[in-house]
């Protein structure tokens, strides 16, 4: 008598299954066309880079202190994603400060091209001198 009702019991499971996977079947539409993709409409962080007050030197520290670096000297150049201090760098020596848990590669280059525009290191190109042909 146990053994009729596990395979009852079996049976009917079986066809529970079957009845599940045909009715699935039938919902989901069978396409082999790729999903669209979505564009990633998270819009971009705002990076800002002034030189930092004199009421910013707390955190600047604080940023030398969590690089694990001296404290920068003289003018800073300092760089912001979203109102955070990321990044600063010394218009006196060169040297950079930067979180070490954001990615700070890009700004730390966007910084120094902003500090050789500041001190006026990069050379201006002179107008190219315009060659007329000469008539004999």
């Amino acid at each position: 008598m146990w053994t009729n009702s596990t395979s009852i019991n079996t049976l009917v499971a079986i066809e529970h299954i079957a009845d599940l996977r045909r009715a699935a079947e039938r919902r989901r539409p069978i396409t082999t066309e790729p999903l669209p993709v979505v564009p990633d409409l998270r819009p971009a962080p705002a990076v800002v880079m002034r030189i930092a007050r004199a009421e910013e030197a707390d955190l600047v520290r604080r940023l030398a202190a969590l690089d694990d670096a001296p404290a920068l000297v003289g003018p800073v150049l300092l760089a912001l994603i979203d109102d955070e201090a990321v990044a600063a760098l010394s218009l006196h020596d060169g040297r950079v400060i930067a979180n070490p848990f954001v990615h700070t590669t890009a700004v730390l280059a966007l910084l120094r091209v902003r500090a050789a525009h500041l001190s006026g290191a990069t050379p201006r190109r002179r107008p190219r001198a315009i060659r007329r042909p000469r008539f004999a």
